[in-house]
């Protein structure tokens, strides 16, 4: 194949890719609201106050998991950077490769911890 051919079948494939995605977090958005909706009515229901529905716990770890994933994309994209200047490998591959390598080895590092 030719470099014309192989960029085509690329954007053709990042297009797919980018509607797929676009229709799975609409329908995440969709169900999230229905979800809401049905635990309303369960609490008006039950005779309780719907309005419990919105409290949500404080969570702390939430945020260390959010800083270490963001560190992970950083030291991600570094060091993807410098796989792509020394070995040769295509963009694509050396920096979603760092990056999900990065942040996979943090949350589990953050997972691990937390258990200890």
């Amino acid at each position: 194949m030719d470099v014309y051919t192989m960029d085509l079948i690329q954007e053709t494939l990042m297009g797919l890719l980018g509607f797929g995605l676009s229709f799975v977090v609409l329908f995440i958005i969709y169900r999230a609201v229905q979800l809401t909706n049905q635990l309303k009515l369960n609490l008006i229901e039950k005779g309780m106050d719907p309005s419990l529905a919105h409290a949500k716990p404080p969570r702390k770890q939430n945020n260390l998991k959010i800083g270490l994933l963001l560190i992970g994309v950083a030291l991600g994209v570094l060091a993807g950077y410098l796989i792509n200047l020394t070995l040769g490998l295509p963009d694509f591959v050396a920096y979603s490769s760092m990056i999900l390598l990065f942040c996979g080895g943090l949350l589990v590092y953050l997972h691990k911890s937390s258990i200890d």
